[in-house]
């Protein structure tokens, strides 16, 4: 099995393509955390495992990598990551308003 590297940064939108972005920006997702990329590999059905590191350009800063299985692309790979953690960050905003609504 071919295995590929994901950094929390090469995610996120807030960070320029010198900084550690490996996606386009209108991909990309702000602030993504070590939690969230690992959910999104497993509801992608991708087999990988996490380590809690810190990116080199970046030490001083929380984050992690994933080490994940390889489909195709490293590129796809991160966009399909990135679509799927605003997915999951949308469901948690409609469930934080449905409970909002279950509670008036």
């Amino acid at each position: 099995m071919k295995e590929c590297v994901v950094w929390t940064v090469n995610l996120d939108s807030k960070k320029s393509r010198s900084e550690g972005r490996r996606i386009p920006k209108r991909f990309a997702v702000p602030n993504v955390k070590l939690q969230e990329l690992a959910e999104a590999c497993r509801q992608l059905g991708l087999k990988f495992r996490t380590e809690d590191k810190k990116y080199p350009k970046s030490w001083w800063e929380e984050g992690g990598r994933v080490v994940v299985e390889k489909r195709g692309s490293k590129t796809h790979l991160m966009i399909e990551l990135a679509k799927k953690i605003a997915e999951i960050r949308e469901q948690k905003i409609m469930e934080k308003k449905e409970k909002k609504k279950k509670k008036r």
